[in-house]
């Protein structure tokens, strides 16, 4: 049995926000290189899990134990997305180590706790007075806190539950705050903010002379500066002055996101007083809107479905399909977004799709989010809370899905938790392009195709290269190339394997191939789809892709090229320990790789498990499975 014991060090509410920092301890395996602690709300039915944040990890040697201290500020406003309960909200922590797991952990107290809640009064036994603090700092990053009362709508007290390892959480008052004129307008204050900052950038230019020499002489001390920070130059401390007058005039940054949503938000307003006007129409029966941001056309999940259910004729079926990454902030995108998404009965999505954070989902209309990866294996959405590229608690994105497919119970916990659902919302139906995993004729099809396109590679043993981005989305997405050299890989192993390159779709990069070896390695980045080229693969060489569940099905033997491991564990982190999870060979270099490859070491026995876990249907019917779910939707 898991030995793992957790102290509370710290816990106070500030009005909405619950500030909270424990200790968990349990014996250290050297293996683990990323613990992880859960904390789950409940409330009348719903659901809410959150990470709780690591902070520091520390190894005890002579208990041969380790000490994992978490510490976050949670939003009790914002736990549940449009959802209000006068019902008190249970909380209790799941913790994960390796391969071990506490999915309701025991806690017990510290004085420290009861000295500033001197309001809270619990058994003994579960008073800690020797605790392991581990340096507890709480942030009020802007990521996460709320500065402005009144968007405070409650203030809450809380108790513990010691006994039921819970903290029970009470909503002790509603806070109905006056809004003032500003708050209350939907479209006259945006409006006049846009036209006098519009005003303000004329008389920028107008009395830009006087801002130029102002800030020239402010730059050689003449003057005082408007920075006091000390800068290294004196054609830049100039420059820097120069800049300040202007931005202080107009009152915004320079900074291009900054500088675009002051022009943008009073245009938002006016779209969102648009589908207010359209909201107010009847929802057309039996709609269904497919939308989407990665192509231009339909592809993926939502084509699989979209297939099953084409011929029917009592169908209204819409499309809105981009794969502009600025298609988000395009009017013409933006207005079709609005009248699909006020009329259609079903909604059915495949990604992160931006336009639905505008406004807030009308009722009577179903959305259905078709997630284009497999499984559950690096961290998105809300799991990212609090690192580098994750979202703010206050942000709607994903929580507003009615239903999420995905391919297993065993990951439905994590979708729940990256998309900020609730459990009942998640849906394990299967992912329905593995349909075609199931499907013999379809293989011998592709295979065929693929064969006759590219003859040479016939007789050839095939690896396929597909590793994921880094960066942290679509507009920042990369892969280093010069973390891997296709032809040296190719010469070291004497020719035994061909080559296929499959990059993100996210990426821009491309590999230099040289024209003597175009017909053994070939850069299929913008041609094929990925599932496809798996039915002519031998050998999968990937990272941290989730192309490894598609693989799994097929038996195909993997190796991971992890050469970024740990720095990619510090920023994105996945929902299981990477190195007792993948299921082949891990390696961090080049020549590692091609030393695995030669001695065929790629741990292919834990595939199968691998595979079982991760997914529930091996039965071809996902896509029947959710189809079912849309027209059971439909009226």
């Amino acid at each position: 049995m898991f030995d793992c014991k957790m102290i509370i060090n710290k816990m106070y509410i500030e009005r909405n926000k619950l500030k909270i920092s424990a200790a968990v301890s349990c014996p250290f395996d050297v293996d683990v290189t990323s613990p992880k602690a859960k904390i789950i709300f409940e409330c009348a039915g719903k659901t809410r899990r959150l990470p709780f944040l690591v902070t520091n990890y520390f190894r005890q040697k002579q208990s041969d134990s380790c000490i994992i201290v978490c510490a976050y500020t949670f939003l009790l406003d914002n736990i549940f997305y449009n959802f209000e309960s006068d019902e008190d909200i249970k909380v209790h922590f799941e913790f994960y180590y390796g391969r071990d797991e506490d999915k309701s952990v025991a806690f017990t107290v510290s004085t420290n706790v009861l000295n500033e809640n001197p309001d809270i009064s619990i058994d003994e036994k579960y008073i800690e007075y020797e605790c392991f603090d581990g340096v507890t700092v709480f942030s009020d990053d802007e990521n996460d806190s709320v500065n402005d009362k009144s968007r405070e709508k409650n203030t809450y007290s809380a108790s513990f539950d010691c006994e039921n390892r819970s903290i029970i959480i009470s909503k002790s008052q509603y806070t109905n705050v006056k809004k003032s004129f500003a708050q209350k307008s939907r479209i006259i204050v945006p409006v006049l903010r846009f036209v006098f900052f519009i005003l303000r950038i004329l008389l920028s230019i107008a009395l830009s002379p006087y801002f130029v020499i102002d800030g020239a002489l402010a730059g050689l001390g003449i003057l005082p500066r408007r920075k006091t920070k000390q800068i290294d130059g004196l054609f830049k401390n100039i420059f820097v002055q120069i800049k300040i007058n202007f931005s202080s005039f107009i009152k915004t940054s320079f900074k291009k996101s900054v500088f675009i949503d002051n022009i943008r938000k009073p245009f938002i307003e006016i779209f969102k007083l648009y589908y207010k006007f359209l909201s107010k129409k009847d929802i057309v029966p039996n709609r269904v809107a497919f939308m989407s941001g990665r192509r231009d056309e339909l592809s993926g999940n939502s084509l699989f479905v979209y297939d099953k259910i084409k011929n029917r004729d009592d169908i209204d079926f819409k499309f809105l399909l981009f794969s502009d990454p600025a298609g988000h902030n395009k009017p013409k995108y933006i207005v079709k977004f609005l009248k699909l998404y006020a009329s259609s009965s079903v909604v059915i999505v495949d990604d992160y799709f931006r336009l639905l954070n505008i406004v807030d989902k009308r009722d009577g209309v179903t959305l259905i989010q078709l997630w284009h990866a497999c499984g559950a294996f690096k961290t998105f959405g809300f799991t990212r809370l609090g690192k580098k590229g994750g979202p703010k608690q206050i942000e709607p994105n994903h929580r507003m899905y009615d239903y999420a497919v995905v391919s297993s119970r065993e990951v439905a916990k994590h979708y729940a938790e990256g998309f900020g659902l609730s459990d009942e919302n998640i849906v394990p139906f299967g992912v329905p392009r593995t349909d075609i995993f199931m499907n013999g004729e379809y293989a011998d099809k592709v295979r065929k195709g693929f064969y006759e396109k590219y003859p040479t590679l016939k007789n050839k043993k095939i690896m396929l290269f597909a590793p994921t981005f880094r960066g942290n989305g679509q507009m920042s997405a990369f892969y280093p190339t010069e973390a891997f050299s296709p032809t040296d890989v190719y010469e070291q192993l004497k020719g035994d394997y061909a080559m296929l390159i499959r990059l993100h779709p996210f990426c821009k990069e491309r590999f230099e191939i040289p024209e003597e070896y175009s017909d053994v390695i070939i850069d299929l980045s913008e041609e094929d789809e990925l599932n496809d080229l798996l039915f002519v693969t031998d050998l999968l060489v990937t990272d941290y892709s989730s192309v490894v569940f598609e693989a799994s099905l097929l038996d195909i033997p993997m190796v991971f090229y992890a050469y970024d491991l740990y720095d990619y564990i510090s920023s994105r982190d996945f929902y299981y320990d990477f190195e007792s999870f993948v299921p082949g060979e891990i390696v961090f270099s080049q020549k590692s790789l091609v030393n695995c490859i030669k001695q065929k070491d790629f741990e292919s026995e834990k595939v199968q498990a691998f595979k079982n876990k991760f997914f529930d249907h091996l039965d071809g019917k996902s896509s029947d499975r959710v189809a079912q779910l849309i027209l059971d939707n439909l009226f």
